[in-house]
């Protein structure tokens, strides 16, 4: 993990693009594009869990960081094995995860 990784607006917009096109990628079947979003994702959440647990007093936001970051490997394992219903549920409940995150600490 970098020393240099914050969380910000920036990295918060590549998440919401990311999972957008995970989404669409999901729905068109396309495994390629959707593993590498997920797989993204996933690196994503386990830095922002970092951030937060260095940073202290956010025991939220590393609960719901590692709850995204488990959903987007799960989504990663439902690609791979063709089951693509299961990664859509998955996909919205990663989107809902990060949704409840920003309800407590979004500005």
């Amino acid at each position: 993990m970098s020393a240099q990784f914050e969380v910000d607006s920036d990295l918060m917009r590549n998440i919401e693009d990311t999972t957008k096109s995970l989404d669409s990628n999901v729905s068109l079947k396309d495994a390629k594009s959707a593993a590498a979003e997920a797989k993204e994702l996933a690196t994503l959440f386990a830095q922002v869990e970092d951030f937060y647990a260095r940073k202290g007093d956010a025991t939220d936001a590393v609960g719901f960081s590692r709850k995204t970051h488990d959903l987007a490997e799960q989504v990663i394992k439902a690609v791979d094995a063709g089951d693509y219903d299961t990664a859509s549920t998955t996909v919205i409940a990663l989107a809902r995860s990060c949704k409840s995150c920003h309800e407590v600490y979004k500005k």
